[in-house]
């Protein structure tokens, strides 16, 4: 990397962090700080709901995953558009329909308080993992980038992190996710046609020709059985996490009915149609003109995660290289930032101002709200190194394992309980920890001899069908000793309390009825106008400073490709200040 390129990262980090000051000033209430006051414009928060499952994770372990089977990776994006659809369809306006602050204060509707206690704490354990995961894996690309200690990354990320959330809450978690989408939308588009124009790949029908054959032919690397078995389970994790009520409604709180909860959930759709195709052709680029990693990352221990490093340093000029580690950082800061701002809402909604503190008054539940996010994300750093110590588990098979194990579990019952009426409060945690259960077994029973035992084949399962078979069991024996437990509790709706029926009758009946903005809708959270020129501000700000690398020595191609990435963020600054001047005309 060049020196133009440390400073476009330098001058990303100063950008990401003015956003919590830029949005301080629009949280002066907690439903502010937590949701945007539920007023947010909803292409600013579908851009969210996208990036926020579009992380940097897709430029390490997918981007490995990827760089090893080819399309077979696509499998994944097309469950996550599978899921996005039934958001669209089925979940999105309900979601926001139940009319509360934090996505678990509709699961104690739902399944009642020691529900909301259960899933409050639970999740915060188990996400510290998760938390962890998305700082090491973007710190494994920085690492392969910058040659710097795993440490020193961790710690930078995690505080531009912690420190851009705890000012700015849900607007700047949220609203500044728009811009980082252009970026990243801009750069995968140029990464792709750089690697198509690579003159040991040949455009489009030279890729196809020079690409390894397994990369087309799935069947080079595993059993049709195995991957009809894994791409089925995996369907089903996706469409169920997706949808719950606790990941699923964090997403569509923000915006301000459910009509626009719909439209944000098309972002989504077309996201995961369009932009996967593009950013899968570095990756299998990667494979053509870097056939062995091992050689060019040795400090990685798994240097396949490296694939779009190596490509990105082969094509790129300089300035443009660090427009992609800013790319990568604005798909892991999206992530990072919702699910720190989501949690701390869930820790001041629903435990202190229901534990501790009912009267809190607005600006404390702000200030806790920071306090906690300060301690939580201090967690995931922590987290994160304990991670950079880990040297044998590859990060696609253990995000997977992980969702499959403590995702899955958590997420079914908070599913099935926004169609299924009928069943005792107690439903919720118990499938939840039935789950959990068949999971722990999971871990000990499918050793590689049991599987290789049950499938009964004289010829031996490969290292791969091993691992995708093993993720296929646990997500499979986890969702139906889930979904069985599930219906059975039914048996127990009778026995419930009167005054539980009547909150369960209540909750379905909101979930169910559109909202009235002219009666319902708080006036002061429809300032489309300010959003329209805050958000039209920052991207012509970060579309100037890229035009600024045109000053940058580099050949006449380059400077063009800068001018694109800029001029594209520019216009859409441009575009946004004339809505925004239309809708003050108005």
């Amino acid at each position: 990397m060049t020196t133009y390129d440390y400073i476009v990262i330098g001058v990303y980090l100063v950008f990401m962090l003015s956003l919590g000051p830029i949005y301080k000033s629009f949280s002066k209430t907690a439903s502010d700080f937590f949701r945007g006051g539920g007023g947010m414009l909803w292409w600013v928060v579908g851009a969210s709901a996208f990036m926020t499952q579009f992380s940097a994770w897709s430029f390490t372990g997918g981007a490995a995953k990827a760089y090893e089977t080819g399309t077979f990776f696509l499998i994944l994006f097309v469950c996550n558009t599978v899921s996005a659809l039934v958001t669209l369809f089925f979940c999105a306006h309900r979601f926001r329909q139940m009319r509360v602050i934090t996505a678990v204060e509709a699961i104690r509707n739902r399944f009642g308080n020691a529900s909301e206690q259960i899933f409050t704490w639970l999740p915060l354990l188990f996400m510290m993992l998760f938390g962890g995961v998305a700082l090491y894996t973007i710190s494994v690309f920085m690492s392969g980038v910058f040659g710097a200690p795993m440490m020193l990354i961790i710690l930078i990320l995690g505080t531009v992190m912690i420190v851009m959330t705890l000012l700015g809450g849900s607007w700047a978690a949220t609203a500044g996710d728009f811009v980082q989408m252009i970026l990243v939308l801009t750069i995968t588009v140029i990464m792709a046609a750089l690697t198509l124009g690579h003159e040991k790949i040949g455009g489009l029908s030279g890729m196809i020709e020079k690409m390894p054959p397994q990369h087309l032919d799935w069947t080079e690397f595993s059993r049709p059985s195995i991957i009809i078995i894994f791409f089925s389970m995996l369907m089903i994790n996706q469409i169920i996490q997706g949808n719950s009520m606790q990941t699923g409604a964090a997403r569509y709180l923000f915006v301000k009915d459910g009509r626009d909860a719909r439209k944000s959930a098309i972002v989504s759709v077309i996201g995961f149609i369009v932009l996967p195709v593009v950013w899968i052709i570095p990756a299998i680029g990667a494979a053509i003109v870097f056939p062995d990693l091992s050689q060019s990352y040795p400090q990685l221990s798994n240097p396949n995660e490296a694939a779009y490093v190596a490509i990105a340093e082969e094509l790129l000029p300089a300035g443009l290289l660090g427009l992609l580690v800013c790319g990568i950082f604005a798909a892991s800061l999206t992530s990072m930032n919702s699910t720190l701002n989501s949690f701390s809402a869930s820790f001041v909604r629903n435990f202190y101002i229901r534990v501790i503190e009912k009267d809190a008054s607005e600006e404390k539940q702000i200030l806790l709200g920071r306090i906690f996010i300060f301690v939580y994300g201090i967690a995931w750093i922590i987290v994160a190194l304990l991670f950079s110590q880990i040297k044998e588990l590859q990060l696609f098979d253990l995000i997977l394992i992980v969702a499959a194990s403590i995702g899955l579990p958590a997420s079914l019952p908070l599913m099935y309980g926004m169609f299924v009426k009928k069943t005792p409060a107690w439903t919720g945690w118990s499938t939840m920890i039935i789950g959990f259960i068949v999971s722990v077994i999971d871990r000990f029973a499918l050793t590689d001899e049991f599987m290789q035992r049950i499938w009964g084949q004289v010829e031996p399962l490969t290292k791969r069908e091993l691992g995708d078979l093993n993720i296929a069991l646990t997500t499979g024996t986890i969702f139906f000793a889930c979904t069985a437990w599930f219906f059975f509790t039914m048996l127990f709706h009778k026995y419930s309390h009167a005054e539980y029926k009547e909150e369960v009758d209540h909750f379905f009946k909101e979930m169910n009825t559109p909202i009235d903005r002219s009666t319902e809708h708080e006036p002061d959270y429809e300032n489309d106008q300010r959003q329209y020129g805050v958000l039209a501000n920052l991207c012509l700000a970060y579309g100037v400073l890229t035009l600024l690398l045109l000053a940058v020595p580099n050949e006449m191609q380059a400077r063009m490709l800068i001018l694109i990435c800029g001029g594209i963020v520019v216009l859409v600054g441009v575009v946004l200040r004339l809505i925004g001047k239309r809708i003050a005309a108005k």
